[in-house]
């Protein structure tokens, strides 16, 4: 039994401009797109449906695969159609509208036609636009063409829309929800969004760990019995590196001192991986053996500016501490693999990627004991509470001073970190559809 599957890549749009690591919910989308369209009990078609009017996610779906080569080997679903066979058109027009010039043209409307001709352009463009949309666009959509529609991530299109095919979302994490304090107000806004597109009598969900799953069926009365997890991978890339050449080579590319570092990993530095916590432990650990040599190196993006917030916390630490910025996946495996350990002390993890990528290389890991981590750990790390200062100075001296213990957690990583893969994920995904579509 082939299932055809409508695959929500809106995760995939959202952040393909940015230049820096994509989000784990952009990787988690990708790796399983990845994997499904391998399969030969699946039929894959790459669609833009949630989150937004499905005229204008027909169009920028479109502009998006003219930008993407890798997806010609994708089936995709265009559901734009057009009664006057104008649907070129339509792709010509469209990149007018995310031009800077468009973005500023409401400021100027009451005089714009003075303004000169492009202006004037402009709002001619508008204009045909806004009659096209009246007159010859429309969606067409066929429900008769999908067994489910699955999004990876954005909230579900109205069931109207969908027109009763059964509708599987993923469910990350409730962070939004559950520490609001730490998230922007607009993702806050734009989650219960996502939460109220599910109809709990009708709709599926998949978590990425048994906690998620748990937690948010006691947040929203999800049925248990409707919702699966399928834990995630690290990527294939991730390897340990042997290699003291290329590993001095990529320390010296981002700028880590040579020398023994512990080493954190962040898609961005954001507050909830508790990195004021880390810095304070390790400055303390410092203190009192002032004889160490040793770095704590901060990986991730600066989107949230955090490390010169930091700076300010902690004035000693600019000797100390690194940080690396975006660092290019290429190079993160000689960068896990050159630490000491990997230490993630987060406060709050939907699975905790990083910790896996990490094992993966072999690298020793002291992580959270709370929420999804020690699903992913296990006994292949030290876990510690991530408010307990002695514990974490506690764990990292031991590292420093036992070699055995560091010898034993890297074997123990690496083993443990061979039972999760993209495949697996995709072969559990899998085997949700056929639940659902069995139903």
């Amino acid at each position: 039994m082939t299932i055809r599957v409508a695959y929500d890549v809106t995760c995939l749009l959202a952040e393909a401009k940015n230049s820096d690591r994509k989000s784990g919910i952009y990787r988690v989308t990708e790796e399983v797109m990845n994997e499904l369209n391998k399969r030969d009990d699946i039929e894959l078609s790459l669609i833009k449906l949630c989150a937004g009017h499905p005229l204008f996610n027909a169009l920028e779906f479109s502009c998006y695969l003219k930008n993407e080569p890798y997806l010609t080997n994708y089936k995709t679903v265009e559901i734009l159609k057009s009664r006057l066979n104008l649907r070129s058109l339509y792709d010509e027009i469209y990149p007018i509208f995310l031009s800077k010039e468009f973005q500023e043209l409401p400021k100027f409307l009451p005089k714009a036609f003075a303004l000169g001709a492009s202006r004037t352009r402009l709002l001619a463009i508008r204009g045909i636009f806004k009659f096209l949309r009246m007159f010859d666009a429309y969606i067409d959509f066929d429900k008769n063409n999908f067994d489910i529609i699955h999004s990876p991530y954005h909230k579900l299109p109205s069931e109207e829309f969908t027109q009763g095919i059964p509708r599987l979302i993923t469910v990350h994490d409730i962070i939004p929800v559950v520490i609001p304090e730490m998230v922007a107000p607009v993702l806050i806004s734009y989650f219960k969004e996502i939460l109220s597109s599910i109809n709990h009598e009708r709709d599926w969900v998949v978590c990425n760990s048994e906690y998620t799953k748990q937690e948010f069926c006691e947040y929203t009365g999800m049925p248990l019995e409707r919702t699966f997890v399928t834990p995630l991978a690290a990527a294939h890339h991730f390897h340990p590196v042997t290699d003291a050449t290329q590993i001095a080579t990529t320390r010296q590319r981002y700028g880590i001192p040579d020398g023994d570092y512990f080493l954190s990993v962040g898609t961005q530095l954001e507050p909830r991986k508790n990195l004021t916590h880390l810095i304070r432990c390790f400055l303390r650990l410092l203190s009192e053996q002032p004889n160490l040599n040793i770095h704590l190196v901060l990986v991730g993006s600066k989107r949230f500016q955090f490390d010169e917030t930091i700076a300010r916390l902690f004035p000693q630490l600019t000797s100390r501490v690194v940080f690396t910025g975006y660092v290019a996946d290429e190079d993160l495996s000689a960068i896990y693999s050159g630490a000491t350990a990997f230490i993630y002390p987060s406060l709050y993890e939907g699975f905790g990627l990083p910790t896996l990528e990490a094992m993966r290389c072999g690298t020793p890991v002291i992580a959270s004991n709370t929420t999804s981590l020690p699903e992913v750990v296990g006994d292949a790390g030290i876990l510690v509470d991530p408010k307990d200062e002695d514990a974490l100075c506690q764990a990292m001296l031991d590292l420093l001073s036992d070699s055995q213990l560091v010898r034993e957690l890297r074997q123990k990583g690496f083993a443990r970190s061979q039972n999760f893969s993209w495949s697996k994920c995709a072969s559990d995904t899998v085997a949700v559809y056929k639940q659902i579509v069995n139903y």
